[in-house]
Parts: structure tokens; sequence; C-alpha cells
């Protein structure tokens, strides 16, 4: 019964978070985020639907749902990337394409996976969405040391975005492990996973309870410089690496 009220009470957060983002307009600004929250909103619904009226089916479509709100999660992080480097175009279409390119990838993933092993068991199926969360976290964690490391300025809704994600995400990482490693005698931990996640609802919704934007830089940030050097040293490893390959070939 517990799981229930849980996730009883993350729907009726999950449709302040979006009430709220309709009033305050906040949708058309962050609709990555919005389509996250809507989607997670769906499939609590359906869950509780399912749960309630054909447990059978209920089984058969937690994880397609599941697999569903993990892939619309990568859209917090493009989110989350794209607005707080928006200053610094170079990095910021380098982080893009770096989102996009691992979002391609995990889909390409999911849509093959089920030709692969259409019957996976409970613990392929914790290990996938462990791996899942770990690239999530580096992502995360990628972007937090690149935050302090420049001393760029973040305002109220990004951080609360940051904060609240990435409370779920590592929550989520530490129980997904747990299970994995120690089996059924644990496998009540997952519990950890819907408690952390209202807590991460509710840091949105005040986060988000109005638009605040990133404040903008008030000094010189070395960001794009050192985004320009590094493309400009790979630009010439590449050139060197083809010069040898070239000569290699004529010999």
């Amino acid at each position: 019964m517990s799981i229930w009220l849980i996730m009883g009470l993350g729907l009726l957060l999950e449709l302040l978070l979006l009430i709220r983002g309709l009033r305050a307009r906040l949708i058309q600004r962050y609709y990555f985020f919005y389509i996250y929250i809507a989607s997670v909103t769906f499939v609590t619904g359906a869950a509780m639907l399912l749960n309630g009226t054909a447990p059978a089916l209920y089984d058969r479509w937690y994880w397609p749902l599941q697999l569903g709100t993990l892939i619309t999660g990568y859209g917090i992080l493009l989110e989350i990337l794209n607005h707080v480097l928006a200053p610094y175009p170079g990095a910021e279409r380098f982080a893009r394409f770096s989102g996009i390119g691992a979002f391609g990838a995990i889909l390409c993933f999911a849509l093959v996976s089920p030709l692969i092993a259409p019957h996976w068991s409970p613990g392929t199926i914790i290990e996938f969405e462990r791996d899942l969360r770990s690239v999530q976290a580096i992502f995360i964690c990628s972007l937090l040391a690149v935050v302090f490391y420049y001393g760029i300025g973040i305002g109220r809704n990004m951080n609360g975005m940051i904060m609240g994600y990435g409370l779920y995400i590592l929550t989520s990482l530490f129980s997904l492990t747990i299970r994995s490693y120690a089996g059924k005698p644990l496998d009540q931990i997952w519990l950890i996973q819907p408690l952390s996640f209202n807590i991460s609802l509710i840091i949105w919704l005040i986060a988000l309870w109005s638009y605040c934007p990133n404040p903008a830089p008030d000094h010189m940030i070395h960001l794009e410089e050192d985004y320009g050097a590094l493309v400009a040293r790979t630009k010439g490893v590449m050139g060197a690496i083809r010069a040898y390959i070239g000569k290699a070939a004529r010999t």
C-alpha cells in the first residue's frame, strides 16, 4: 500500500507542477523539462490505473512505460546544458550535440534491445537502468565541474532543476547498484527512488514557481577560449593522424 500512497502524492505534485508551468508561462521556456514531467505524469497515472483494473497488463507494460520516462529524462539534461551554457555558443553547441548523440545512442539501443533479448530478466532490467542512470550522472557531474571551474552564474530555475534531477539520479543509481549486487534480499530498497522523486518534485515546484533566468556574466569567462583551443588541438591531432595514415598508405 505504501508505494501507491507515494505514487499518488507524486501524481498530485506532477499535476501541480504542470499547472504552475502553464500559469507562469514556463512551459514554452523549458519545454524539454515539461515534456519529461508530462510523460512521468502519464506513466504514473497509467500505472495506478492498470494496477487497479488489470494487474496483468501492469506487469506487461511497466518496463516499456518506465523506459519512456528514462528516455525523456535526457531532455532535462539538454535543457540544463542549453540554458547554463547559453552565453557561450561554442561550448553550448558542443554540449548540445553530445547530449543529442547520447540520447540517440540510448534510443537506438532501446529499439534494438527487444529484438536481441525479447525476454529480459528482472536483473537485466535493473542493470540496464543502472547503466542509463550512470550516463545521466556523468552528464550532471561534468556540467557542475564546468560551472564551478569557470564560476558560471545560475538562476533559481536552473539551480532547482539541477538539484532536483541530480538528487533523483544519485538516489536511483545507489538503489539500482545495491539491487543489482544484493538481489532479492534488498529488493525493497527501490522504494527510495519514488520517495526521492517526490522530493525532487517539491524542489522543482518551489524553484519553478516563477521565471528566474540565469544572471548575465559580469566578467570575462575563458570557457569559449578554452573550447576554441580544444577544437584547434583536436583538428591538429586529426590532421596529424590523416597525414600519418596517408604516408603509411603510400609506403
